[in-house]
């Protein structure tokens, strides 16, 4: 799949940008259902109920170690194709793939961040791909930006559990994003982004990959309490190793979804 260049300059002007339906709605709900699967698995093996276990739990991470659906979701060739696009290279790797799911009704805001301020990586070339698994609406959670913030660069890592960002007047340029599901959000690693809680009665997944240029290099102080130094096997300042940091290539191979 090909962007056109007009889509290609609004996600550089602008942070981000929605594209789909890259995935179909069997394909979304097979996803759904594989990890409503692995929920109960994981809640029998840590001895609790599944209602208690998603009580405490709202993030899983490294879904495509867990089930070959979502090891091949990871190489999906219409999403990977527009990261790399996006990126401007022809080889990506697979920093992490993450599934966040926001409960009904008791759920709480993601407040105001960058990613990339808490990821042990050299260089910010790097993107989100955000699968939306239901339909998610504005008041399900939807992602919000502030469009062209990520060009002031890097700031300091924001306290999830402290005071949210204040934007001031730029507080009226926020954009919120709703998608249909099957729609993907590509974001970069610096855009300024947050979600609020889920008003609904219904779940609102979604599957997240996070894709950075092969040409990054680990760099542990980055963020040294990231949970993903523990799968490095490279000296610092090395690219990562494929083994737990997938190489996606231009040619794939041979997923199809």
């Amino acid at each position: 799949m090909q962007l056109t260049h007009q889509q290609i300059q609004f996600f550089h002007k602008e942070s981000y940008i929605a594209v789909g339906p890259l995935v179909d709605e069997s394909k979304t709900q097979q996803l759904k259902n594989t990890f409503s699967q692995l929920q109960r698995q994981w809640a029998q093996e840590q001895g609790e109920s599944l209602e208690d276990y998603c009580r405490v739990l709202s993030q899983w991470t490294n879904l495509w170690k867990q089930h070959l659906l979502f090891e091949a979701q990871i190489h999906h060739a219409n999403i990977t194709a527009i990261a790399r696009q996006l990126l401007g290279v022809s080889e990506i790797q697979l920093f992490h793939d993450h599934l966040i799911s926001k409960p009904p009704v008791h759920s709480k805001a993601v407040p105001w961040h960058q990613d990339y301020a808490f990821w042990p990586v050299d260089k910010p070339r790097a993107l989100s791909a955000w699968l939306a698994l239901d339909d998610v609406t504005e008041k399900s959670g939807c992602l919000e930006f502030l469009p062209g913030a990520h060009l002031d660069g890097e700031q300091a890592p924001q306290d999830f559990l402290g005071s949210d960002k204040d934007w001031g007047e730029r507080q009226t340029e926020v954009r919120k994003v709703p998608v249909p599901a099957g729609w993907v959000i590509f974001h970069n690693c610096l855009s300024w982004h947050m979600t609020a809680p889920n008003q609904t009665h219904q779940e609102r997944c979604a599957f997240i990959c996070i894709y950075m240029d092969a040409n990054c290099h680990w760099k542990p102080n980055h963020s040294e309490w990231h949970p993903t130094n523990d799968q490095v096997s490279v000296a610092p300042g090395e690219c990562f190793n494929m083994d737990e940091f997938p190489l996606i290539q231009s040619e794939g191979i041979g997923y199809e979804l």
